[in-house]
C-alpha cells in the first residue's frame, strides 16, 4: 500500500466511525452537490426557500396582540401537570416545533447557505468531540453513537443559528404592498364583525391575501362587507376602514 493510500485509508477510518458517520455522509453529499453546481449541471439557487413555517408571521405582519387565544393550553403549575386538550395539544406542539425551527433560521436564509453551514459545523462537532473526547470513553456501537449523534446535531443547530444570523433578511425580497399603497384601497371584513375596538379584514393580492387588523369609524360592519381603508396607525399597526357606499360596491 502506498503512502497516499495509507493516508486515505486512515482518513476514512477516522471519518466513518461511531457518531461521525452521519456528519461525514452529509459532507460527502455537500461536496458532490458543490462539484456538480460548479460545472454547471445544476443551478446554485440562492433564493430564499418558499416555505411557511409560521403563517401568522410571514403572511400577516399585523397580528392583533389583543386577540384572545381560544386554543390556549391550560397549565396547572401548582400541581405540576399540564392539561392539554386534543386540538390544543396538537396546536401547541406544532407551534413549538415551528418556533424552534424558525429560531434556528431555517427558512429565513437560503437553504444552500443554511445546510452548508450546518453540515460543516455538524462534521466539526462530530469529528472533534469523538476523536478528542468521546473515543476514549465510549465504544463506536449503535446506542452510544445515536445518543452522541443527537448531541452533536443539537450543537450544530445552535451554532448554525449564530453563524447564519448576520445574513437573515439579506435575501428577502422587498414587500410588494406597504401602508402607502393600501391607503384608499378596498378589502373585505373577515372577522365576525368589525367595530371601533376590534376587527380583521383580508386585502386581496395576486398571491395569499394580507390579513389586516382594522377598526371602523363608528358603526359595526358585518363579515363579508367591502370596506375602504382610510388611514393607518403605525404605532398600533391598525387600519381605519369605512363601509363602501352601496353604489360603489361591485
Amino acid at each position: 500500500m502506498t503512502a497516499v493510500e495509507q493516508v486515505l485509508t486512515d482518513l476514512a477510518n477516522r471519518m466513518f466511525v461511531g457518531p461521525v458517520w452521519p456528519a461525514s455522509i452529509l459532507v460527502c453529499l455537500m461536496v458532490m452537490y458543490t462539484l456538480v453546481a460548479l460545472i454547471g449541471l445544476i443551478e446554485l439557487d440562492l433564493d430564499a426557500p418558499d416555505i411557511d413555517l409560521d403563517a401568522d408571521m410571514s403572511v400577516d405582519m399585523d397580528v392583533d396582540v389583543g386577540t384572545p387565544d381560544l386554543e390556549a393550553v391550560d397549565f396547572d403549575v401548582a400541581g405540576g401537570d399540564a392539561d392539554i386538550g386534543h386540538a390544543g395539544g396538537i396546536d401547541f406542539l406544532g407551534g413549538f416545533a415551528a418556533t424552534t425551527v424558525r429560531w434556528s433560521n431555517f427558512g429565513r436564509v437560503p437553504l444552500v447557505i443554511w445546510f452548508g453551514a450546518f453540515t460543516v459545523l455538524f462534521w466539526m462537532a462530530s469529528y472533534g468531540l469523538w476523536h478528542g473526547f468521546d473515543a476514549s470513553r465510549y465504544q463506536p456501537v449503535w446506542l452510544p453513537s445515536i445518543l452522541l449523534g443527537v448531541r452533536n446535531f443539537v450543537i450544530a443547530v445552535v451554532a448554525t443559528k449564530f453563524v447564519t444570523q448576520p445574513v437573515v433578511g439579506k435575501f428577502t425580497p422587498e414587500p410588494g404592498y406597504d401602508k402607502d399603497r393600501l391607503i384608499g384601497a378596498t378589502c373585505e371584513i373577515s372577522s365576525i364583525q368589525a367595530s371601533p375596538t376590534f376587527g380583521q379584514a383580508k386585502f386581496r393580492t395576486n398571491a395569499a391575501p394580507l390579513l389586516l387588523n382594522v377598526r371602523t369609524t363608528g358603526a359595526e360592519i358585518p363579515k363579508g362587507t367591502e370596506v375602504r381603508i382610510l388611514e393607518f396607525d403605525p404605532t398600533k399597526r391598525i387600519y381605519t376602514v369605512t363601509e363602501l357606499e352601496p353604489e360603489n360596491v361591485s
